[in-house]
């Protein structure tokens, strides 16, 4: 079986480094068929299509299955779009019916708490209701529209983990594919947030980081970085996924590294630019996050232990699952390194990656909604695999009845 060499290993040949890391992602053998005259020929597209997406859609299907079993107990009915928006979700499909607005408290929303701050839509990310709009364009309503996009990203962010575990034996992956199905926050990967916009083009971008594919891995994190703030944290990761490999740390490795990194960047400072001609303020965003909902730097610790205190049982359980996945993928990493097995990608995911994404929202404050940013810890479930599979799948077992309340919670409105 051949395997894709590393990352930036040309780079090191050239420069006379000592041998290459661990493959990443091994190149696997597709089975051969043999015809009616003794020939061999590879399967044909349909079938390796399906031979990709039977796994991600059993565990896609599975997580609609928790999700509908959970709208019907709280008396939703899950197939209905109506079911899919809740808070912010709508504000999402209202920027793309209107367009972005802000403007003093005071006169946007009098009966709000703090009137001296900016109020407005203009404290959401653009991506999903851009794309939104542009189906609406083709005739669609913005929230058939909206479930549409969010479904065939859920699907696809299925795909895209399972391509990542390919290496993986079957066993190992279908329990990590059932822990991203029964995530407790999954329910927003299915709503109209765009959290399964975002971890998408966040698997995405590691994958073709993985295969060297560095002019498309800055494209799609730099649009990933429209989708929702947090995917921003992809351009530290990034830098260090293509700096971590041996091998000196040549101009060129440097400059990639700067141009995946700086380009993802780069899609935050054009949502500034965006909001700045739809509503003549750069720091819309940030002024309508900071005056209504406390948004700052915070003592990340003084945060957890608030959040514990505060929320509800469930949501809390949902932050200490979110730690504990964080944890196992940690120990999970740390096995790897002991076998000499951990690639580049899961430095990346256990000691960057993971650790920011459970951090960074908590440092924003007690008013970020801390469940919604645990959808983007999904990519560290590829760490889970270097452990043996009734791990995971004992994780599946436990995070189902969360999600299942979480659903619940989110149905009510009890969630934002």
């Amino acid at each position: 079986m051949s395997a894709q060499r590393s990352v930036l290993a040309d780079e090191g040949e050239a420069e006379g480094s000592a041998g290459t890391a661990q493959p990443l992602v091994p190149s696997q053998a597709r089975p051969a068929v043999r015809s009616d005259d003794g020939s061999v020929a590879r399967p044909g597209r349909p079938a390796r299509i399906w031979s990709y997406a039977w796994l991600p859609l059993l565990a896609y299907l599975l997580g609609h299955l928790l999700h509908g079993a959970a709208a019907y107990w709280f008396g939703f009915d899950w197939l209905s779009t109506d079911s899919r928006i809740r808070w912010d979700g709508g504000i999402y499909l209202g920027i793309a019916e209107t367009g972005y607005s802000a403007g003093p408290c005071a006169q946007v929303y009098p009966a709000g708490p703090n009137p001296d701050g900016l109020c407005g839509n203009a404290g959401w990310f653009p991506l999903l209701p851009y794309l939104v709009l542009a189906l609406m364009k083709a005739g669609l309503g913005s929230a058939t529209a909206g479930v549409l996009i969010v479904e065939a990203c859920a699907l696809g962010l299925l795909v895209a983990l399972s391509r990542l575990l390919d290496p993986a034996r079957t066993a190992v992956k279908v329990a990590c594919l059932a822990v991203a199905a029964l995530l407790p926050s999954g329910v927003y990967f299915h709503a109209t947030f765009p959290m399964s916009l975002a971890v998408l083009l966040i698997l995405v971008t590691f994958l073709l980081l993985v295969r060297g594919r560095w002019v498309l891995a800055g494209l799609t994190g730099m649009v990933a970085a429209t989708a929702y703030p947090l995917a921003v944290l992809l351009a530290p990761a990034a830098v260090v996924f293509l700096l971590i490999p041996p091998g000196r740390w040549a101009r060129r490795r440097l400059a990639i590294a700067a141009y995946v990194g700086g380009l993802t960047g780069t899609g935050v400072l054009a949502v500034f630019g965006v909001m700045h001609l739809a509503t003549g303020r750069y720091d819309a965003y940030l002024a309508i996050q900071s005056s209504n909902y406390g948004h700052g730097v915070h003592n990340p610790i003084t945060t957890f232990l608030t959040l514990l205190e505060w929320q509800p049982a469930t949501v809390s359980a949902e932050l200490l699952f979110s730690t504990g996945l964080v944890l196992f993928a940690a120990v999970a990493l740390a096995a790897a390194a002991v076998r000499r097995q951990a690639t580049a990608l899961d430095w990346t995911l256990g000691a960057v990656y993971g650790p920011l994404l459970l951090i960074a929202p908590l440092v924003v404050g007690a008013g970020q909604a801390q469940f919604r940013s645990h959808t983007l810890l999904l990519p560290v479930v590829l760490l889970l695999r270097h452990l043996r599979w009734p791990v995971a799948a004992g994780l599946a077992a436990l995070g189902s009845p969360l999600a299942f309340l979480m659903t619940g919670l989110f149905l009510t409105r009890a969630l934002v």
